[in-house]
């Protein structure tokens, strides 16, 4: 498997995804912004918000940060490679997904922590071989009133040629993923 190549008719082996990640390692984000998902771009890309109420008390709150640093939140539709990976700082990761009958290949570079008494997420970046283009962060929250919530905040834009091409289909699979996270966060955070 070719560096340059994340869209594949035929679905990546581990041994092909682990010798791609490792040539990764050195490649820049694929955007300037260096201002943070707390502060997104004013132009050029599309800010998302999403929050859902998980329930309430510890036992909730540590059930959803145990399922987000095992990777619960992704949908069975979308892997992460490596599987099991720690959500450190300087990680490659990739979100493998099957999509129109094509092996997409997104990934994505760990960029730090937020973690504190009442949060617990991470935020990872695109490198210039992921379809799009941005910066993203998933969390689970602990408020003062005792509830619980999971948050995915984003900014991107397309990259690939296919996906602005179809970029219609490609910020549904994009709300799709969101949709299907929450009830995945949902479940694995019930006690």
């Amino acid at each position: 498997m070719e560096v340059a190549r994340m869209i594949t008719l035929q679905s990546p082996t581990s041994s092909e995804l682990k010798t791609w990640l490792r040539a990764l390692q050195d490649e820049p984000l694929s955007y300037s912004h260096r201002g943070g998902i707390e502060s997104p771009p004013q132009k050029g890309f599309i800010p998302d918000v999403h929050r859902v109420h998980l329930g309430s008390g510890s036992t909730t709150y540590q059930q959803a940060c145990a399922a987000l640093d095992a990777w619960q939140m992704f949908p069975t539709w979308a892997v992460v490679h490596p599987r099991g990976s720690e959500q450190t700082s300087g990680k490659i990761v990739a979100m493998v997904a099957r999509i129109c009958g094509l092996w997409w290949i997104n990934p994505c570079r760990i960029l730090r922590r937020c973690d504190s008494e009442r949060t617990h997420g991470f935020v990872y970046g695109t490198l210039p071989q992921h379809t799009e283009c941005g910066e993203e962060r998933f969390q689970v929250e602990h408020l003062a009133n005792d509830s619980v919530w999971y948050e995915i905040r984003a900014f991107s834009r397309p990259q690939h040629w296919m996906a602005w091409l179809g970029f219609p289909l490609a910020r549904w699979w994009q709300c799709q993923f969101v949709k299907d996270s929450q009830a995945a966060m949902k479940l694995a955070s019930q006690p």
